[in-house]
């Protein structure tokens, strides 16, 4: 074949019009200029077509050598390997893409499950709270029942009205026997006796009275605010175990995460490498392999993406750790 069987594409190479091979290559050049412009799946198609073309130019090449046209197997083998540059470059920049989408997945997915986290534990706090008030006004309403209760006994355990004693009676018998045989005068001044031993035994009953209340009082209100005390204890212990699960619950979850983006990163660390040694791999396995180790609560970026935008400003940067409760 001469050289003017062979067309001259814009970067000067030269391919037999008959296999039309420059035609393609003017084709991938204006997609190369155009690549940013280009989705996922122009981007899938273009990567197919530099395929297609680099058989056919091999399939060229391999012609060319058997005829002994070396010239053209030459700048064949020469576009062969701009192509694969060119695939190379464009395999890097998929990967590259894809990873920073795996490393923006995850951290929203992160920030996701902190904030779920955060939500759970309050309406768990929450709800523990009501309910230890609950039980602080339940008490506070049996104590004052109690009170009610004590108060109603009273005249059955410290009876109001006094008990004479023996010489306040002696003297009550003397005085109606007098006045009975009509001995006024003394009777009168038995009665003044009686009267005033009766004012002194009622002050001294009313004192002793009153202080069996108190103390008896006193205990019940000792004893009340002993069970009050006891109960607050015990929701003070409540609280503490609850804040120290949250606490540590919240450190498993961030070491969680750490970890998976130690294994992305690591990952993403192989997939460059390989790539750059011109090995193939599924990226679609090894974003399944990821995806199992991510924290249950994950889910998948279309349907919670949204979400996990709107509350990025409320979780703390994934680079520091959680403040302690």
């Amino acid at each position: 074949m001469d050289s003017q069987d062979l067309n001259v594409n814009p970067d000067g190479s030269r391919y037999p019009a008959s296999g039309q091979p420059g035609a393609k290559a003017e084709g991938f050049n204006d997609s190369k200029n155009h690549n940013e412009d280009m989705d996922d799946n122009q981007q899938d198609e273009g990567e197919a077509d530099i395929e297609e073309f680099i058989e056919i130019l091999e399939e060229h090449c391999k012609n060319c050598e058997n005829e002994g046209k070396y010239v053209e197997a030459e700048m064949a083998k020469n576009r062969i390997k701009e192509l694969k540059e060119q695939k190379k470059q464009m395999d890097l920049e998929e990967l590259m893409n894809r990873q920073q989408n795996e490393n923006i997945e995850l951290e929203e997915t992160h920030i996701l499950e902190f904030n779920n986290f955060n939500q759970d534990w309050d309406k768990r706090m929450n709800a523990f709270q009501i309910h230890s008030s609950t039980l602080i006004k339940d008490l506070e309403q049996k104590h004052i029942a109690k009170h009610e209760e004590w108060k109603e006994s009273l005249d059955e355990k410290i009876p109001a009205k006094f008990k004479p004693s023996s010489e306040l009676l002696n003297l009550r018998r003397i005085q109606i026997s007098l006045a009975k045989q009509k001995e006024y005068k003394e009777a009168h001044q038995v009665q003044i006796r009686s009267q005033k031993l009766e004012k002194e035994e009622k002050a001294r009953y009313e004192e002793e009275r009153n202080g069996k209340i108190m103390k008896s009082e006193e205990k019940l209100f000792q004893q009340q605010d002993n069970e009050m005390e006891a109960l607050r204890k015990r929701i003070i212990a409540g609280e503490n175990e609850q804040k120290k699960q949250r606490a540590l619950e919240l450190e498993r979850m961030f070491q969680r995460y750490q970890n998976v983006k130690k294994e992305l990163e690591n990952q993403h660390k192989m997939e460059r490498i390989r790539l750059e040694k011109g090995q193939t791999f599924d990226p679609n396995a090894s974003k399944m392999s990821r995806m199992s180790a991510r924290p249950k609560t994950a889910s998948s970026r279309g349907g919670q993406r949204s979400s996990a935008k709107k509350h990025r400003a409320a979780a703390p940067p994934s680079n520091t750790g959680y403040g302690r409760f």
